[in-house]
């Protein structure tokens, strides 16, 4: 058998929710291995660090480092079972996204197929009142999933609305639980190794951190894999906002409601994210449209403006520094994939983990699959600003001539003819998630499907009728928010 060195020591810059991440991953991963966190400043425009948004992704990625739901509650956050896009499309009709499965097996073929069938026979109800989930999210409700497979609250997922604060404090104390404590110190530069490669981690009053990997967790700047290189790709083309006007406000109880608020306002966007004492506001917007003076009048209770540029590394992974989070992909919070990008990161990096050589062959791995994963959020960001008749403005009017992705595109053109998705590895975001998105901005497919087609519309029509009807039953059937939140912490 061939000898190789494992990594036996790691050293992260940047302390913040995602270095900490990173740190308790590896820690519960690989017991033996020595780690080192830097605690350096916190930078602005590091989203995955200070967004409360999250994915359901964060479940899978908490059962792996052995935090409980429970655990998280305790330390402020909520849950979040959707978004509400508000005046996004040409009706004025808020849109709903969840995950969650929409519709059923009301014949053969895809449900979305026929209800593009009854939507071109005539009137039906929109795409996204099938889901279950939608329903509750509409109404500000929330319930877990039921065990029982033939309840219509038995396929949708959910995800968490964290109190970043509170989160990190709980990561840091989960760290010193594992024995780790970060290192106070600013980041002095690199040594390099004559292959390329970081030999040692300089701090700026002159102390020395060697390691045999390097995670650069410091936020979009990433200097320790900038002193690499710089190879990023810049998004810009295809997203508009590069400035977020961030605003807080007291919340009086009870605790707020598990859906997000994105309103679309001529300048750009508006986002809602309410926590259990205080509320989030964002105003997402382009400098060379609207000035910062202007954005101040639209969002007056915004205190921080944050300049950034969207885009992505090339090679996230080089030598023995791997770039992770904002360092690696830096995105507004539209879709709330900030966080969840950067424990997929963290994950892959474990299980993909090479040896001390940190082979090429390994790490290519790893750069193809973070770039199809990064390249199709992007393209759901993307996705968002498609014409469809929305808010009247600059903003707007400058989004609908974008140009899109080259994967962006070939989804749209798939979609636009017959209404077909096609598969891409790594997605985030699910079929119907994207399907609730596309139908609801009104991109509706050219073409019927056959299968579907056999199908003749008034035989469905009753059972279009039908879920519709159970699924504005639900909400109901269960208490607001508040309530079952305190059911459900035992508060009676």
């Amino acid at each position: 058998m061939t000898h190789r060195s494992p990594i036996r020591s790691i050293a992260i810059l940047g302390a913040g929710i995602v270095g900490l991440s990173a740190a308790i991953a590896f820690a519960r991963a690989l017991p033996g291995l020595a780690i080192t966190i830097v605690e350096t400043p916190a930078d602005p425009a590091a989203f995955a660090d200070r967004m409360p948004g999250t994915l359901p992704s964060i479940a899978a990625f908490h059962d792996r480092i052995g935090l409980s739901e429970m655990d998280l509650l305790k330390a402020g956050a909520i849950h979040r079972i959707g978004t509400r896009l508000i005046d996004w499309t040409a009706s004025g009709r808020p849109l709903i996204l969840v995950d969650d499965d929409h519709g059923g097996a009301v014949a053969p073929g895809a449900f979305h197929q026929h209800w593009l069938n009854a939507r071109r026979a005539g009137a039906v109800a929109p795409f996204d009142t099938f889901a279950p989930a939608a329903a509750l999210a509409a109404a500000d409700r929330f319930v877990h999933p039921l065990d029982d497979p033939g309840s219509p609250l038995s396929g949708f997922t959910y995800a968490l609305r964290l109190d970043p604060p509170r989160y990190r404090d709980l990561l840091r104390a989960y760290a010193a639980h594992h024995r780790i404590r970060p290192v106070v110190g600013g980041y002095g530069g690199a040594e390099r190794r004559a292959d390329g490669g970081v030999a040692a981690l300089l701090l700026a009053d002159g102390r020395r951190i060697e390691a045999d990997l390097y995670l650069d967790c410091a936020g979009p700047a990433a200097p320790l894999r900038t002193a690499i290189d710089h190879d990023v790709e810049d998004w810009s083309m295809w997203l508009p906002a590069d400035r977020l006007l961030i605003g807080t406000e007291r919340s009086p109880a009870p605790a707020p409601g598990p859906t997000d608020n994105v309103h679309a306002l001529p300048s750009g966007w508006r986002m809602t994210l309410p926590l259990r004492d205080r509320t989030i506001h964002g105003l997402a917007y382009t400098a060379g449209q609207t000035s910062d003076a202007r954005a101040a009048r639209i969002l007056p209770i915004g205190t921080e403006l944050i300049a950034f540029r969207p885009g992505a590394r090339r090679a996230p992974w080089r030598h023995n520094v791997v770039a992770i989070g904002d360092a690696a992909v830096t995105l507004d919070p539209l879709a709330s994939a900030n966080l969840h990008l950067a424990h997929a990161a963290i994950l892959r990096a474990i299980d993909l983990l090479p040896g001390r050589d940190c082979a090429a062959v390994e790490t290519a791995e790893y750069q193809r699959r973070t770039a199809w994963q990064v390249a199709r959020v992007r393209d759901f960001q993307a996705a968002h600003y498609q014409p469809s008749g929305r808010t009247r403005g600059e903003f707007w009017r400058a989004a609908g001539r974008l140009p899109r992705p080259d994967t962006l595109a070939h989804t749209l053109d798939q979609f636009a003819m017959r209404g077909r998705l096609p598969f891409h590895e790594e997605e985030s975001f699910g079929r119907d998630r994207w399907l609730a998105l596309l139908l609801g901005l009104g991109i509706v497919p050219r073409l019927p499907d056959a299968i579907a087609s056999a199908t003749p519309v008034a035989a469905t029509a009753a059972a279009l009728r039908a879920l519709t009807d159970a699924a504005a039953a639900l909400p109901h059937r269960i208490p607001p928010y508040p309530a079952y939140l305190a059911q459900i912490e035992g508060r009676r």
